[in-house]
């Protein structure tokens, strides 16, 4: 489209076309109109700002007002909870694992004769899962099978998961006794085993594990094997030919890797010199994951020694019950009377007459076997 040029004249001419207005104020009149119309203006610049800044600080003012006793609750009950925890953690380092309401039955953690009827009884030397410790667990097996056959039967018993265990460091390996002698045990270890490629932590578990399996079964030296040839070299313990396996005296701890995992008796790490200090040892913790067997409120006033057998005296006001955390307790002095070389064991004391099947004043014969399979089912 083509441009229209507009002049003075043109402007001029369109003006005077458009209708005239006429204002009849006066001028002072018009005057005050406008400095009034200005007044105005000013006031809404300022007020308008000023007044959503109020009203956004009476809103914040508001709701802190309203948020303050919801924050301090939430903040009290937070603390509470810490200190809950904490006087838990607390207290799970001196307490009993788990309390006499948490099972419907009491789940024994030794192996008896009485309870083998027609049976054997297989110990194998697990690392937990978390390759601390070595677990000794009891696999009932048959009786007619061969000694190589029941360890090889056992193994596949083992349930890892449940458990809690690791088997990888016994597959591959073949334990038997000798023809010469039961006290001799021949370990035959497969080429491929992967011990010979794992570190200085696994090599301990490994040996640690066949010791713990075969003085359990009766052994008391090692001789090697890598597939048929004598002797076993490893990238840290280096070569390896045989072992004796020393008379251990142990005390026995509570060990459990998780909630969801069943509870143990184990041997500690130490030995000790005499069956009353490996007692006065198990009334406290070893470490944060070997907890005491004998809780607070029970004193051993004093031990018998009489040959193959002792008596164990409690104080009079020693906190006895029926609870599976005293029965253990038992238990873990029968183990431990084991690991002395005692046959049997007499509890005495405590006013009390029997804990859980541990009749007071009787004799006791040692277990044959730790963790029984069947009672390691039950979990927390």
């Amino acid at each position: 489209m083509k441009k229209f040029r507009w002049n003075d004249e043109c402007l001029q001419y369109t003006l005077q076309q458009m209708p005239m207005i006429k204002d009849h104020r006066s001028k002072e009149e018009v005057y005050r109109q406008l400095m009034k119309a200005r007044k105005t203006a000013r006031l809404k610049a300022w007020f308008l700002p000023s007044f959503a800044s109020i009203v956004a600080v009476i809103i914040v003012v508001v709701i802190s007002v309203h948020s303050l006793p919801f924050t301090k609750q939430t903040e009290e009950k937070s603390d509470k909870s810490v200190i809950t925890l904490q006087a838990d953690q607390r207290s799970n380092m001196s307490q009993p694992l788990l309390s006499v309401n948490q099972y419907s039955e009491f789940p024994s953690h030794i192996v008896t004769k009485e309870a083998l009827n027609d049976q054997d009884v297989a110990v194998l030397g697990l690392p937990d899962q978390q390759s601390q410790i070595v677990i000794p667990i009891s696999v009932p097996v048959p009786k007619h099978e061969s000694v190589k056959r029941q360890l090889e039967t056992a193994k596949t018993q083992i349930d890892e998961q449940k458990w809690g265990v690791s088997k990888h460091l016994l597959n591959g390996v073949t334990m038997v006794p000798s023809r010469e002698s039961k006290r001799v045990w021949l370990v035959y270890v497969s080429k491929q085993h992967p011990i010979f490629l794992e570190g200085r932590v696994s090599e301990s578990l490994f040996l640690s594990s066949i010791e713990e399996t075969i003085r359990w079964m009766g052994g008391k030296k090692i001789r090697f094997f890598t597939g048929n040839k004598e002797g076993m070299k490893l990238s840290h313990k280096g070569y390896i030919e045989s072992m004796e396996i020393p008379k251990k005296k142990r005390a026995y701890y509570l060990y459990q890797l998780s909630s969801s995992h069943p509870v143990y008796l184990v041997p500690s790490p130490q030995h000790f010199p005499t069956f009353l200090k490996a007692l006065r040892q198990m009334q406290k913790d070893a470490s944060a994951s070997l907890r005491s067997t004998i809780p607070r409120g029970v004193q051993i006033e004093k031990v018998d020694v009489q040959q193959d057998h002792v008596v164990v005296q409690f104080t009079e006001d020693s906190k006895l019950d029926v609870s599976p955390s005293l029965c253990w307790m038992v238990e873990a002095i029968l183990l431990t009377a084991k690991e002395f070389g005692f046959r049997s064991v007499t509890f005495m004391g405590g006013n009390v007459k029997q804990i859980g099947p541990y009749i007071f004043g009787k004799k006791i014969d040692v277990p044959v076997g730790p963790n029984p399979m069947m009672a390691t089912l039950h979990t927390r």
